[in-house]
């Protein structure tokens, strides 16, 4: 048997009792772990350092209060299977939320609240505190809309500790070593392996471009508490429908989520603005929310963007590495690397495309298209009137809603070429096994040196 390129198949056992030229050799079939490695370590090894990654990282919000076990795994298993197949939406998540913690720990230290931190921020955001109002039904709050409370004087700020919040955390420091380590082990293995010319399967360039997108939702959720099951009571001492009298206009309008939507507009989510624009909801149907979503897409400033646009497109482009590995076959060659080319460049036109949609949801394409004359109204010249925070408030309360129809039309076609490519390689790490390069089976000298499992 002998593939395209005329290169000689070898049965996988006559690898341990033969020598070969292993740059003109092939494998065929499952190899046993000679006294290099076999078939079995680079699957259990990628795969394994994948689980842990997904495992460590994946930082869920509260459950509601009345989910089983049950469906708190099945949750976290939903979670840790996008982190695989799409870590970058999962890692768009993070810096969201960790950029929401950032902002809220501004607001409440520039008011003398010394004690509030990140992890505070962090916990307030992913439904940690249940707010409790007199002779109401009792909701959750997060960071914008407990500054909002605590600005009015409805209650004080929550003397929480942060030892005491992490120590709700359930957080396996542990499975973050062996993270830590199995981590480790691949990046240098890999690194050896180019430096002395070995070849690599696309399992584990696979498995590395997915560990440098988790390690990027890793550092996001770093100071998220991890798996909390219950939250933190507070009691005010006024009604729900006080405070909205108290709001006046801004509050009239129905709520979507909460009774304090109209403190700062929510940024959208998958669930209920997405799919809800194509008439299926998967949102929970209750109100107030029982539980803060997850998949809010992040509210974040242009360097924030543009940090997860290099860190999104740098997850797609590590696939391009195995522009020139050995395939089983030429077809399966030239299919890996139009996949790889259309990761990456349809993750930087939908970052193009995003954010001419986004400037157009806030507004800020106004003031161009009055001095092109397409525009009429007229602009309010506040800019270095009101301060950066105010600026991002106003702008997310006259947003137009999301998605835009002609931004559906733009970005829904290029999902789906991304996911058909994204199903492919998929597919196609685990098919190339079947034929690999002799030399994929040596391994580093020094590689055994280092702790991994």
């Amino acid at each position: 048997m002998t593939i395209s390129t005329g290169i000689p198949l070898l049965p996988g056992p006559a690898v341990n009792n033969q020598s070969f030229d292993s740059q003109h050799a092939f494998v065929a079939g499952w190899v046993s772990q000679p006294n290099g490695r076999g078939t079995f370590d680079i699957v259990w090894s990628s795969l394994f350092t994948v689980f842990l990654c997904t495992w460590t990282s994946v930082c869920l919000n509260l459950p509601d209060k009345d989910e089983s076990p049950l469906r708190g795994v099945l949750r976290r298993t939903k979670w840790m299977f996008w982190a695989i197949v799409g870590p970058e939406f999962v890692v768009s998540f993070a810096i969201g939320q960790w950029s929401s913690a950032q902002r809220s720990v501004k607001r409440f230290r520039g008011r003398g609240d010394l004690h509030w931190t990140m992890r505070h921020g962090f916990f307030a955001d992913m439904g940690g505190l249940l707010l409790q109002p007199k002779d109401s039904t009792p909701f959750l709050t997060n960071s914008r809309q407990l500054y909002y409370l605590v600005e009015r004087g409805y209650l004080a700020c929550p003397q929480l500790d942060g030892d005491d919040i992490w120590d709700k955390s359930k957080a396996d420091s542990l499975a973050r070593v062996m993270t830590l380590a199995q981590v480790s082990w691949l990046i240098i293995q890999l690194i050896g392996r180019a430096i002395m010319r070995l070849e690599t399967t696309t399992l584990e360039i696979s498995a590395a471009a997915i560990v440098f997108s988790t390690l990027g939702t890793f550092y996001c959720w770093f100071h998220k508490p991890y798996d909390v099951r219950r939250p933190v009571i507070l009691n005010i001492g006024v009604s729900t429908e006080q405070i909205l009298l108290d709001a006046g206009e801004d509050a009239k309008k129905p709520y979507v989520h909460t009774p304090l939507d109209f403190v700062a507009k929510q940024s959208s989510t998958v669930g209920y603005d997405i799919m809800g624009y194509f008439g299926v909801r998967f949102d929970a149907k209750e109100r107030p929310l029982r539980r803060l979503p997850n998949d809010r897409f992040p509210d974040i400033t242009t360097t924030e963007k543009f940090v997860l646009f290099v860190m999104t497109t740098a997850y797609t482009a590590v696939h391009l590495v195995g522009w020139n590995f050995s395939f089983p076959s030429n077809a399966e060659q030239y299919l890996w690397r139009i996949a790889s080319c259309i990761l990456t460049g349809v993750t930087v036109l939908f970052w193009a495309f995003e954010t001419i949609a986004a400037r157009h949801r806030f507004g800020r394409w106004d003031k161009y298209l009055i001095w092109l004359r397409f525009k009429k109204e007229a602009v309010r010249d506040i800019e270095g009137i009101e301060t950066e925070e105010e600026k991002r408030e106003r702008e997310m309360k006259e947003s137009r809603p999301m998605p835009l129809p002609w931004e559906v039309a733009l970005i829904l076609p290029l999902v789906i070429i991304y996911l058909l490519a994204r199903f492919y390689m998929v597919v196609e790490v685990f098919l190339g096994l079947r034929i690999l390069p002799l030399s994929v089976f040596n391994t580093v000298p020094y590689i055994d040196l280092i702790p991994h499992w």
